[in-house]
């Protein structure tokens, strides 16, 4: 046998019922052609032409890689074959001159070796487990008639191994992925290689992170922009390769969508970058139209050549999205030159060229949708009247955008099932992107007209549910929007506006959330362009920008910023939130969350900080003389209450271009003043060094040391569990100021004079605590603890390791029973909260230092033995640690943790919930004559910790007749808490205080008659929490704690 040098060993499949895959492969070494030629097997089988050259279908392919070997594959009948090898050249042919070549294959497949004019071949079978190559029996040949083949390129039969593992999933770090992807497409060079690449990435054993997925979408984007050049591989694969590997792509990424708002996000973009998998692409043969294109009779023969080699064999070897281009050029070039050439010949060209740009996924808009939405019934008049008002120029922006949310409503579900629907809605959802952007640059050229802005908004985040991201919540927001309509100029109240003003600041939080998580996503993109150098750089670095400020959700976030701010200013409300009014001065500091100032040192001149973000539950960090924070939070939060108690300047907003004009005012590390008016106008300036000391502290000279707060008293004596109207031993010295007060409170209410109720309570004392804390584990974790301190080293897994173990600790059996005996049988759900002596005291609130547990199970004693543990174990939390540090206070001497247990009203059956904070004084505007309060939906952990983005209820109220009502913010936190760990997404459209400006006045009326009682009974100005019960129009107002303001 000869063989040649050029070849190497085939892998094979075995063929099976149905599969297409080829029963016999050839390679022939044929120095003979020249440029124009091409060899075919011509033998006695109709699939070979019966011994016709010209009607052979068995054409075989080269390239400037393999060139002399000529190769191919034939699905020959399972029957005795002759045949020659023949090099044609238009109607010329130039057979071989040996006697005919003879084959009998087998079941399993053969490959066949030969050179053109030499008699030897050698002819091998390969097992379809991809053992040995085995020579195959060459048999006389015997007549049989022609039965039905075709032929394909050389492809491997079994999945190709992958050249090298790529890092994917948790494991893997981003730098790793990113290093391994340049490596494996420095190796793969062809498209189809670059689209197994990423199909093993995406179906691998590993699941793909949001980093990861992100970088796989720049990746394809710059392949499929010829920005990665693709190069033929020395292989035969047909298009229907690449159509598989993207229908199974397809499959992963409509999964991966629905696992978050990012990865539906960044999975629609990769969609259209994978090749069509319709039928006409998936089929053994695909394309034969450009086959039948080149070896038309009614062009010249230069043309046919340029089409046979440019396109014909390239697009059957190895098809990327450069053929598009080449194919572009040609019909451009020819359709100049059509009175030359057949008009059958042109028609077929074009059809063709249609039908590349779909296998590309290139097609324009508009002949999408003919090709579906006008053939469909359900979708045929939207589609008319969107490309009436698409290509009609009398046709305004804005019924463009109801035309095509009209369309694109019908066409996403349409998708579920279909890639070119699917497709078909992610191109209406750029062109929404296109129409909302004009709308936006009119918007904000001409001055807006307010009722047409907040439209366009409803209608674009109409968008942003059909692309199936924040589908819930952007829902609810529309529906918000849509109520408070009437509310703009001329057609409502300021409360309305209020409504719409809550729902566009929700709607500008939501895109700003997501917009955070994807920046997160993306952030390794850049890094690509180290291991890519093809791709330009500069396309890289803003790949991110570029993704964000060409979505549906840059539009929303821009429409409902403008709307917002023309709502402001109607209302005439401040743009920033004066937490603590005064003025300060120290070094510019700059921080993305407040939390993570305590891990560096401040500067002995103190700081201003300005930080990106606050969760409502940090500790103001020793050092700090002001705060100005990228977010709206509750004044009467814990964080507010703290940053006041330390006479901390502090401002918020929601407006992020005025707090980034702020915060670029100053350089990192310069000096500056900071100034919060009560009126909440907020100014800084660039001070010298000279001026910090007599610039600090609300405009004093340079602040005194303070000493220590002192702590509450410690009675260790009580060892049961107490209730707290038992004024007589529940004081305090034994319960907690907290505990105590809620006795004050129960006694109060019994009274009956100031319209309120409190739940069933109970309090565990000080010496509870004293006996069950205690051993070994605690001690060391205590000393460890204090030597942290000292060290400022690991303070934070110090602090943990002391909680595990108190959490590890037993509570006496008898004190549960007791605590359960509290509570009727029709009482299961009840609060565990915090009662320190070293909170709620004459100059410290502490509020939110320490935890509380709600939804607590009271007959359960597994429950609520963790959850007693969990209030005594947050002593040591990091907050309540750093707290009593900064302040001069012991770490545990001297200190102890009353528990105070409740019933949790909002179980107490039907009806809507509303939690209050109130101060019955008008802390932040110096208001004695006014109550202040905060109010929310579900429970009030929301406005305590402020670790939920969004406003409160704001409402002032005047103690004296008419009790004038001033509300100046309606609720916008996206979810209500209802218990331990339930949330549900809050729908303010169908919320009453949110519907009903008679309804929210008459609660804040209400609530300012049990603020007046109370302030009285204890004799000074309160911070008080509790919650409204309505029940079907039946209010009842329940108080859970009263404390002293701390001012």
């Amino acid at each position: 046998s000869v063989v040649c040098g050029h070849f190497q060993d085939f892998e094979f499949r075995g063929r099976v019922p149905g599969d297409q895959m080829p029963s016999v492969e050839f390679k022939v070494e044929c120095k003979q052609t020249k440029p124009g030629d091409s060899v075919a097997i011509v033998g006695d089988q109709s699939i070979i032409g019966a011994w016709k050259p010209t009607a052979s279908k068995a054409i075989l392919q080269t390239n400037e890689r393999i060139y002399p070997i000529w190769e191919g594959a034939v699905d020959l009948p399972e029957t005795a074959v002759e045949y020659k090898y023949v090099i044609i050249n238009g109607d010329n042919a130039q057979w071989e001159d040996v006697p005919n070549r003879k084959l009998q294959p087998q079941q399993l497949p053969v490959a066949v070796k030969a050179k053109f004019n030499r008699k030897d071949e050698k002819v091998e079978v390969k097992h379809s487990s991809g053992g040995a190559v085995q020579p195959a029996a060459q048999l006389a040949a015997q007549p049989a008639r022609a039965a039905s083949g075709y032929v394909q390129p050389v492809a491997p039969a079994a999945p190709e191994p992958p050249k090298a593992p790529l890092a994917s999933g948790s494991a893997a770090s981003a730098s790793a992925f990113v290093q391994d992807l340049g490596r494996e497409n420095t190796s793969r060079k062809s498209y189809r290689e670059k689209l197994q690449l990423a199909e093993g990435i995406l179906l691998g054993n590993s699941s793909v992170d949001l980093q990861q997925l992100a970088c796989l979408q720049a990746y394809l984007t710059f392949v499929a922009s010829g920005q990665l050049k693709c190069e033929e591989d020395g292989r035969h694969h047909r298009p229907n390769h690449a159509a598989d590997a993207s229908k199974k792509m397809t499959a992963a990424l409509r999964q991966m969508a629905k696992s978050g708002d990012a990865e539906c996000f960044i999975a629609r973009r990769i969609l259209p970058l994978l090749p069509s998998f319709s039928e006409q692409f998936t089929c053994a043969v695909p394309m034969t139209r450009i086959r039948d294109i080149a070896h038309r009779g009614d062009i010249p023969h230069e043309l046919k050549q340029e089409i046979k080699h440019t396109l014909q064999n390239k697009l059957h070897r190895c098809a990327d999205p450069g053929d598009l281009v080449t194919c572009q050029r040609l019909v451009e070039r020819l359709r100049g030159q059509r009175d030359n050439l057949s008009g059958a010949f042109m028609e077929q060209l074009e059809i063709f060229y249609v039908e590349l740009k779909e296998f590309f996924n290139a097609s324009g808009l508009d002949d999408m949708i003919g090709k579906l939405a006008m053939n469909d019934a359900s979708t045929r008049g939207p589609a008319e009247r969107f490309l009436n008002a698409k290509n009609n120029q009398s046709w305004d922006s804005f019924k463009q955008l109801e035309a095509i949310t009209e369309l694109r409503a019908l066409v996403e579900p349409k998708g579920e099932q279909s890639q070119e629907w699917q497709l078909l809605g992610i191109e209406l959802e750029k062109f929404a992107f296109v129409i909302l952007s004009s709308l936006t640059s009119q918007f904000e050229k001409s001055g807006p007209d307010q009722t047409l802005v907040l439209r366009s908004l409803v209608l674009a985040l109409d968008h942003m549910t059909f692309s199936g991201v924040c589908v819930d919540e952007a829902a609810i927001v529309a529906a918000s929007l849509k109520f408070g309509i009437s509310g703009l100029p001329g057609a409502g109240s300021n409360f309305e506006s209020l409504h719409v003003l809550a729902a566009a600041e929700r709607a500008i939080r939501l895109c700003f959330s997501l917009q955070q998580r994807l920046a997160d996503a993306y952030s390794s993109v850049p890094s690509l362009g180290d291991v890519l150098p093809q791709v330009d750089r500069h396309a890289v670095d803003v790949f991110l920008e570029a993704e964000l400020r060409a979505s549906i959700l840059f539009q929303v976030s821009k429409l409902a910023q403008l709307i917002a701010r023309i709502l402001k200013q109607r209302l005439a409300l401040p743009l920033w939130v004066a937490v603590c009014h005064g003025s300060a001065a120290g070094l510019c500091k700059k921080a993305s969350a407040l939390q993570d100032v305590w891990k560096q040192k401040l500067p002995a001149e103190g700081a201003i900080i300005f930080c990106e973000s606050a969760t409502g539950e940090e500790e103001i960090p020793p050092g700090c003389k002001g705060v100005v924070v990228n977010r709206d939070l509750p004044v009467l939060s814990h964080l507010a209450v703290r940053a006041r108690q330390m006479k901390v300047t502090f401002a918020c907003t929601s407006e992020s271009g005025l707090f980034r004009q702020l915060a670029d005012a100053i350089p990192e590390g310069k000096p500056l003043s900071l100034s919060v008016s009560s009126g909440a106008d907020v100014k800084v300036s660039q001070i010298s060094m000279q001026d910090l000391p007599t610039s600090t502290s609300n405009g004093t000279s340079k602040p005194k040391a303070q000493a220590a707060p002192k702590l509450g008293g410690l009675n260790l004596k009580e060892t049961s569990v107490l209730a707290v109207a038992e004024a007589k031993r529940a004081t305090p010295d034994v319960v907690g100021a907290k505990a105590s007060s809620a006795g004050q409170l129960e006694a109060l209410a019994a009274a009956g004079k100031c319209s309120f109720k409190t739940p069933v309570s109970c309090a565990i004392p000080f010496g509870v605590m004293s006996k069950a804390v205690q051993g070994s584990a605690f001690e060391a974790a205590l000393s460890a603890l204090e030597v942290a301190l000292k060290s400022e080293l690991d303070v934070e897994g110090c602090a943990e390791d002391l909680r595990k173990a108190v959490a590890g600790l037993k509570v006496d059996p008898k004190i549960l029973e007791a605590v359960a005996k509290v509570f009727p049988a029709s009482i299961t759900d009840i609060a565990v909260r915090s009662s320190a002596n070293s909170e709620d005291l004459e100059d410290v609130s502490g509020a939110g230092l320490h935890d509380s547990v709600v939804g607590v199970n009271c007959r359960s004693q597994k429950d609520l033995e963790e959850s007693i543990l969990q209030v005594w174990g947050s002593l040591f939390t990091l907050r309540a640690v750093q707290s009593r540090h900064s302040a001069g206070m012991p770490l545990y001497k001297g200190i102890s943790m009353g528990v105070l247990v409740q019933e949790m009203i909002s179980a107490r059956g039907d009806g809507e919930t509303y939690a209050f904070i109130m101060f019955s004084e008008h802390v932040t505007a110096g208001d004695k004559d006014s109550v202040y309060i905060e109010m929310c939906v579900g429970l009030g952990e929301t406005l305590a910790s402020a670790s939920t983005p969004g406003t409160p209820y704001r409402l002032s109220v005047k103690k004296k007749g008419p009790q004038e009502v001033q509300t100046t913010s309606l609720g916008s936190f996206s979810v209500a808490q209802r218990g331990k760990t339930a949330e549900e997404i809050v729908d303010y459209s169908r919320i009453k205080l949110s519907k009903d400006q008679a309804f929210l006045e008459s609660i804040g009326r209400r609530l300012c008659e049990v603020a007046v009682g109370v302030e009285k009974s204890y004799g000074t100005g309160m911070d008080m929490e509790g919650l409204v019960l309505d029940k079907a129009g039946s209010l009842e107002v329940f108080l859970v704690q009263a404390r002293p303001i701390v001012k």
